[in-house]
């Protein structure tokens, strides 16, 4: 029988949900599993909201308009991660309402970094490179920064000394100025909100950085050394995620093979269907309960489990999942695992959400654009990362150039967000105000893209502290995490979610999994929750 009694499970966002989901599956009936939930709604930073759309011309009707506050869509590729996301659409009969964005989509191809007063394409295929390289003034000056990166010195000391780098300083060593400034500022902003100067290579570009230490380069013309310290190979979870990945496209081949074309897929009712389904999923295993509004205040270590207090009460449990962000579940521990998990700072995003009734307002098609550190401030004085073309992103588009509308609104029109703040906010008063943040989304998209419509619906939401960074020296606090949580709590509290070991929706459950795999096989003993990324250095 396994020593896993009873569960609780902090935090009913995405990452919350899906360790209770496997929970769930892989723990006999008769073992309850609690999830506490701050608030009152499941989800965290996902969250889709139906907005109606009164005295459409032509309807019988009210019209509606679906915005995303949140994550938007999610990534089809080869990564164990994403077909596990997948494996658990099939498990959840949600193939039906999914939107398949295909490759050779506008909205898959065309994706622009603002730069120079204007947007400017990113090439999408080999072809294109040439192209835009004398048509884009973005491009100008990176070609010799191409052609030079292989022939750039070997790592210096003292980065081999620190064991990690800035991704701005990694890439300004092994390219130069303009491709670091012009293109990954503005691709950083994009996932993490962030500031390359502050955030770790090896952490979030990790083959980046084993490439150079493997190769001598980035760009490998040749092999500048035979490959020395930590190897892919050595980390003791590398098999597991291949079996993981053998096991997944094995059971959904069929499905698989159907999105091989596909370059992103959302949802008919956005993204908060996949919440509700697994809601819905864990409820009717019948031993999973949900305590809304009931935020935890402190977790003990004591005999026969961990002791959970919260705002409605105390109890203790065998075993305790934590999916909390770093900085809140810092809050309810002790020293030293509370002075490292405050080492993981995180950023705030006012997500402007806007939909103009008229189609086809924007001077080009496509996924959307990207603000860079190279925009001075002066054409960014808003402080904004991006703008997302949704009328374009999540359309009926199929290729043929043309995109004729959205497929989760009943409406025809054009539909945007804007996304404030993040790192720019770090010395900077953040905008939480729901009038400002509007205003300022709409004098940024007038001067940038030339939108000047007034917009029908509008939405601003304030997501606090939603995207953890990972700094430099990332990898080596998760190592001390990991000895301090086994240290404090003995196996017995497992952490997971976004702050630890990916920010994407697909890392967030595919390692919620991987976390109640280990605690089960391991009978919930010795488990930290981190240990595929913690065991080793690379």
């Amino acid at each position: 029988m396994s020593p896993i009694r009873s569960v609780a499970v902090l935090g009913g966002g995405i990452s919350g949900l899906s360790t209770a989901y496997y929970l769930a599956r892989a723990l006999p009936n008769d073992v309850p599993i609690t999830i506490y939930e701050s608030s009152k709604r499941l989800g965290g930073y996902i969250q889709s909201t139906q907005l109606a759309l009164p005295g459409v011309e032509g309807t019988s009707g009210d019209g509606y308009v679906l915005f995303e506050h949140g994550p938007r869509t999610l990534r089809v590729s080869k990564r164990v991660s994403s077909v596990n996301t997948f494996d658990l659409i099939r498990r959840l009969n949600l193939i039906d309402e999914l939107i398949v964005v295909p490759k050779r989509s506008a909205a898959a191809k065309n994706r622009y970094i603002f730069y120079d007063g204007k947007v400017n394409m990113i090439p999408y295929s080999v072809a294109s490179i040439l192209k835009f390289y004398f048509s884009q003034p973005l491009f100008r000056g990176m070609l010799p920064e191409v052609l030079c990166e292989p022939f750039r010195r070997n790592r210096p000391k003292a980065v081999v000394e620190a064991n990690d780098e800035s991704i701005g300083s990694f890439m300004r060593r092994r390219f130069g100025p303009r491709i670091t400034e012009r293109l990954i500022s503005g691709a950083i902003h994009g996932i993490y909100a962030g500031d390359i100067n502050q955030l770790s290579i090896k952490s979030i570009l990790e083959y980046l950085w084993k490439r150079e230490k493997t190769w001598g380069s980035v760009v490998p013309l040749w092999k500048r050394r035979e490959a020395r310290g930590s190897k892919e190979s050595e980390n003791p979870y590398a098999e597991r995620h291949n079996e993981h990945l053998n096991e997944l496209l094995e059971h959904n081949q069929e499905f698989m093979d159907s999105l091989k074309d596909a370059s992103i897929v959302s949802f008919r009712h956005g993204m908060q269907s996949l919440v509700n389904r697994l809601r819905e999923e864990i409820l009717s295993s019948g031993h999973v309960t949900i305590r809304y509004v009931d935020p935890v205040r402190h977790l003990e270590n004591v005999v026969d489990g961990i002791t959970v207090t919260s705002a409605k009460g105390v109890r203790t449990y065998s075993h305790v999942f934590s999916a909390l962000p770093s900085l809140k579940l810092a809050e309810l521990t002790e020293p030293p695992l509370a002075e490292c998990l405050r080492k993981i700072p995180s950023v705030s995003v006012n997500v402007v959400n806007l939909f103009f009734r008229k189609p086809r307002l924007l001077p080009v098609t496509g996924f959307g654009y990207l603000l860079p550190n190279a925009v001075p401030r002066e054409d960014n004085p808003e402080r904004a990362l991006g703008v997302v073309f949704d009328s374009d992103a999540v359309s009926q588009d199929h290729g043929e150039g043309d995109i004729p509308g959205n497929l989760q609104d009943s409406v025809d029109g054009t539909k945007l967000t804007v996304m404030l703040g993040g790192h720019w906010w770090n010395h900077n008063k953040p905008v939480k105000e729901h009038d400002e943040a509007i205003a300022l989304a709409k004098q940024l998209i007038s001067r940038q893209i030339g939108v000047n419509e007034s917009p029908a619906l509008t939405q601003a939401t304030f997501q606090e502290s939603c995207i953890p960074q990972y700094v430099v020296g990332h990898h080596a606090n998760l190592r001390a995490i990991h000895k301090a949580v086994l240290a404090q709590f003995n196996g017995k509290l497992i952490l997971t979610g976004a702050s630890f070991l990916g920010v994407s929706v697909n890392d967030c459950i595919y390692y919620a999994r991987v976390a109640v795999e280990d605690a089960v096989d391991h009978s919930g003993k010795g488990i930290s929750g981190l240990e595929s990324k913690a065991l080793y250095d690379y």
